[in-house]
């Protein structure tokens, strides 16, 4: 009889920052989604301050279910449109997420449709002892080839999703805002480990699963992450400061020019939130005061450039990444 890994708590250990303390993600033997909490989940909720510092006003969201465009053929969990609900339900007051569309009498905020796909679920390669890599399980309730390891067994699986915004008052897409990101979990079953790279146009990330059945708890972060970088593409905001992936130029260009606009109490907000980022002493503010001329010249003089507290569009794009 196929012996199936057993499901426990697994530490993701993030290996992009040095130091980082490991979420925890607990899988259930049911083989369901639970609701895990991550790093990243911490970057859901840094979505509401940064909703309300660049763009300034709530966004609306409807999602419709999420496709299966694979020939997975009932390998995904069913609840995987519960999932991205919830990861865009948990961010605050300014992501409002919409159970129903009235387009006659629309909300006064911006909304759009989100369109979600799972394009890849796909095993790449099996090595080991020639054991049949895959087992059985159930998801609520239906029977079908899951993603359980199997002793001796090394394999290397991919998942992507992808998000398409579509913009319910012109029936468009909205143009450079749709994410695809691809996950690809690689393991070793003799150790019971997992080596997980999540690759994307605004995600950059490496971790390390062990003891646990990898894919199921890696979904919660493709999603999460996912969502991060299609609300920033959407609302403007600097999503990749919280994905700790590659910086959206386009995005830089659009806050660049959006800076050189503001008031002087605007671009004070956004510097001082900024740098809340990088030192959390740091308080978010629309006013000059002692601490906040301290922390600008502080971060001027590490970056190499003049010692002094004026906030300009040099200072702003550097705080940006840019």
């Amino acid at each position: 009889m196929k012996k199936l890994i057993k499901l426990s708590v697994v530490t993701v250990g993030l290996l992009l920052i040095a130091g980082c303390t490991p979420p925890k993600v607990e899988l259930s033997e049911s083989g369901k989604i639970n609701d895990i909490k991550t790093d990243y989940t911490q970057a859901l909720r840094n979505i509401n301050p940064m909703i309300a510092v660049f763009n300034g006003s709530p966004v609306g969201v409807y999602i419709k279910p999420i496709a299966d465009r694979t020939a997975s053929g009932g390998k995904l969990p069913r609840d995987i449109s519960t999932v991205v609900k919830k990861s865009f339900n948990s961010i605050g007051e300014n992501v409002k997420t919409m159970f129903t569309i009235n387009l006659k009498n629309p909300p006064k905020y911006r909304f759009y449709i989100i369109e979600g796909a799972i394009t890849e679920f796909d095993l790449l390669k099996v090595s080991g002892s020639g054991r049949d890599v895959a087992g059985q399980g159930t998801y609520n309730n239906q029977k079908g080839s899951v993603d359980f390891g199997m002793d001796q067994e090394d394999k290397l699986t991919k998942l992507a999703i992808t998000f398409n915004p579509q913009d319910p008052r012109t029936g468009n897409y909205v143009p450079n805002a749709s994410t695809s990101n691809r996950i690809e979990v690689n393991q070793k079953s003799a150790g019971n480990e997992f080596a997980i790279s999540i690759l994307g146009s605004g995600i950059g990330l490496d971790n390390s699963v062990t003891k646990a059945q990898g894919l199921h708890s890696s979904i919660n972060i493709l999603v999460e992450l996912s969502v991060v970088e299609l609300l920033g593409k959407l609302t403007k905001y600097p999503y990749w400061l919280l994905t700790r992936g590659n910086v959206d130029y386009d995005i830089v260009a659009h806050l660049s020019r959006q800076f050189l606009r503001d008031k002087l109490n605007k671009k004070i907000q956004k510097v001082s939130y900024l740098l809340s980022l990088r030192n959390t002493n740091i308080q978010v503010t629309s006013m000059m005061n002692s601490s906040l001329k301290q922390a600008i010249i502080d971060y001027k003089v590490a970056h190499g450039m003049p010692a002094n507290d004026i906030i300009s569009n040099k200072l702003y794009k550097s705080l940006l990444g840019a």
